[in-house]
């Protein structure tokens, strides 16, 4: 294989690791007003109380007089007045490797959750006037109460005290006349940074129809809308926290404004008459965006977790890997076996290729003497370059389809070391305290760098200066880009690289034996 066809599949390689960073994902914004979205009726259950019933739930509850409370696995405060989380704290999860203190998935306040209700298209924005509690042995029920003109809301949820997540249950009772209302959960994030491929940068995440999708920065400044919606919230690289409804009756509407990235989720659309209840629940997940904690809530949630184009191959891999650290208790060590096991699998094709190219060296003279023979005759070089390789043999083709086959498993691994929460925090040796971030001293992006120029020069050659010039470069251009990657992914490719170098050393001994 000529070096202008590995160029092509280095660069090709790039251009797929990065796509995620420059392709801005085009978005279908629909031209229906967010008013006519909401049109359709949402079937709910609606309960006549002509008997004058009294409206509770299940007294008696303990007075709300302290809103925060601990599970083994979060620290909750619930702020009354806007009948939601105010903070969640992970408790299995640092803020930061240097900060003893736990991650809050609503980011101290970034993000914003409240209620609102539109009556008869007049929107309101709900206050609950009081509360109270109950503390059981799995769950805790909080329960708000609001009134809002001639509406009555009460408001229940229900934390799970050994899971991610809960439910959501509102009460609406109407005292007089007909209304049509429609209710709204809102979360608005104050940042507008777009980039899960950072830590804590969260952005509205949506699940419709059977498409998970971020939309972009320019579609949500035109107006993003959905409907059959699954689930919706926000999310970040490692965490996220989204309210499900596995109905799919939930609509949204998402948007920039003012500095603000707004999510308004509308979860209740009905007619309702007078003297009547209805009810609408829902259920919601806030916490890591690992697969075990978010198929307990619905298995579509892993949909969140960014495992790219090569999902199904990133999946297995990350299975793969997790097998290693159950007896390794090292996620490096656990990465370095993992690529030993995929340069195994893929040895006879990488040896096939190797060979080809070595094989296409010895040729390079003759190819080199034809294009000058045929230098103002493109067409007649080609024959004749094919009529030579046919004659010795050799199928140019050969060296490049075994790393094209490859690919997708570079780049699926590429995915699963970049978005795996299991990384997060978790040391290596020495010097490197935490493989999801960037190595302090660079030491493994430069060494890196120069196992690669290493393969560059053992790497057979097709005698072009120009290409060779440009060979030599990708090395330093690969160091720079890795500089400020994650260290198990820069571990991962540093191994790939010296047993690609063994591979070829392997190799040419043996075609000169």
């Amino acid at each position: 294989m000529e070096k202008r066809q590995i160029a092509f599949i280095v660069i090709s390689i790039l251009f797929l690791i990065f796509w995620d960073y420059f392709y801005v994902r085009k978005q279908m914004v629909s031209n229906k007003s967010f008013e006519a979205l909401t049109s359709k009726k949402t079937e709910l259950k609606e309960v006549n109380i002509s008997n004058k019933q009294q409206f509770v739930i299940e007294p008696p509850f303990s007075t709300l007089t302290v809103k925060s409370f601990d599970t083994d696995l979060y620290h909750v405060v619930l702020a009354q007045e806007s009948g939601s989380f105010k903070r969640i704290d992970l408790k299995k999860f640092k803020k930061a490797l240097s900060v003893d203190q736990p991650v809050d998935i609503l980011r101290e306040g970034r993000i914003e959750i409240y209620d609102l209700i539109e009556i008869n298209g007049k929107l309101i924005r709900i206050t609950y006037t009081s509360s109270d509690y109950k503390d059981l042995q799995n769950v805790i029920l909080f329960n708000l109460y609001g009134k809002i003109e001639n509406l009555e809301v009460v408001k229940t949820i229900t934390l799970f005290k050994n899971e991610y997540g809960g439910k959501i249950k509102h009460y609406i009772k109407n005292n007089n006349g007909n209304l049509d209302i429609n209710l709204y959960t809102v979360m608005s994030h104050s940042g507008t940074v777009f980039d899960t491929s950072v830590e804590a940068n969260p952005q509205p995440a949506i699940f419709y129809n059977t498409t998970f999708d971020m939309p972009s920065e320019r579609s949500l400044k035109k107006g993003y809308i959905r409907e059959n919606v699954l689930y919706a919230g926000y999310a970040e690289k490692y965490f996220g926290i989204f309210i499900v409804d596995e109905n799919k009756k939930i609509k949204i509407y998402s948007r920039i404004e003012n500095g603000k990235t707004e999510l308004k989720i509308n979860i209740l659309h009905a007619s309702l008459g007078e003297n009547s209840i209805i009810e609408r629940e829902v259920k919601y997940y806030a916490g890591p965006k690992e697969e075990r904690s978010l198929e307990k809530i619905n298995n579509k949630l892993v949909a969140s977790i960014d495992y790219g184009w090569f999902h199904f191959i990133s999946k297995p891999l990350l299975v793969i890997m997790n097998f290693f650290y159950k007896f390794t208790k090292n996620y490096g060590i656990s990465i370095i076996l993992l690529t030993i096991l995929i340069k195994i699998i893929f040895f006879p094709l990488s040896h096939k290729s190797y060979k080809s190219m070595k094989e296409m060296q010895k040729l390079q003279p003759k190819v080199e003497e034809l294009r000058k023979k045929f230098a103002n005759n493109r067409e007649a070089f080609n024959r004749e370059m094919m009529l030579l390789y046919r004659r010795h043999g050799v199928n140019p083709v050969s060296g490049c389809l075994p790393i094209l086959v490859q690919i997708p498993f570079f780049i699926a691994l590429y995915q699963a070391l970049m978005y795996a929460i299991e990384l997060r925090h978790a040391p290596f040796f020495g010097w490197i305290k935490d493989l999801s971030s960037y190595d302090p001293y660079y030491i493994t992006p430069i060494l890196m760098g120069i196992t690669m120029l290493i393969q560059q020069v053992i790497t057979p050659s097709s005698g072009d200066p120009t290409q060779k010039k440009i060979m030599y470069i990708l090395p330093v251009v690969f160091t720079f880009m890795f500089l400020n990657f994650p260290s198990g992914l820069v571990l991962y490719w540093l191994v790939n690289n010296i047993f690609s170098i063994l591979q070829q050393v392997y190799t040419l001994k043996t075609q000169k034996a």
